[in-house]
């Protein structure tokens, strides 16, 4: 009886340890299993071609830069054609820590300024600038730093003077 009890328990700590794994894998996996471009943002590409001239440069994350210039033929700092975009991996930490997970938004607009973004690039969605997948911080872009311009689904500011 002692046997049994005792296999069951290591099945039963097995079982438990991996599901244990197998819920840390789902965790990690599901920025990459949800979508990276949302309806709302192919809906904003409209607005875009009507408003902004080609080769406009927006503050991006990867997935937001690629579908930019994939569909309108705007710049990005981060995505879109990497062979244009200078010190890639300098802007992807930028972008990741001091814009999408700036401490201000005097930080964020400064980031802007610094590699010429005219507009931001804020989805509602989890952002992948490079190294982690995090939450574009909305609170960052106001006035003065920034003026919303769009706002269905995803926001698209106007980076200020």
């Amino acid at each position: 009886m002692k046997k049994l009890a005792f296999s069951l328990l290591l099945v039963f700590a097995a079982a438990w340890l991996a599901w244990q794994d197998v819920d840390a894998g789902q965790t990690q996996a599901r920025p990459w299993m949800s979508p990276v471009v949302t309806r709302e943002e192919l809906a904003a590409m409209d607005w875009v071609r009507a408003n902004t001239a080609p080769r406009t440069l927006f503050a991006t994350d990867i997935f937001g830069g690629e579908f930019l210039m994939g569909n309108t033929l705007r710049e990005a700092t981060v995505g879109g054609d990497w062979a244009i975009i200078p010190n890639v991996v300098e802007r992807m930490r930028a972008f990741q820590y001091d814009f999408y997970g700036a401490a201000s938004a005097e930080q964020a607009h400064a980031t802007a300024v610094k590699y010429g973004a005219a507009y931001a690039w804020v989805p509602n969605r989890q952002i992948f600038a490079g190294y982690s997948w995090v939450e574009a911080n909305r609170s960052l872009f106001v006035e003065p730093y920034f003026t919303q311009v769009y706002g269905s689904g995803v926001a698209i500011y106007k980076v200020n003077p």
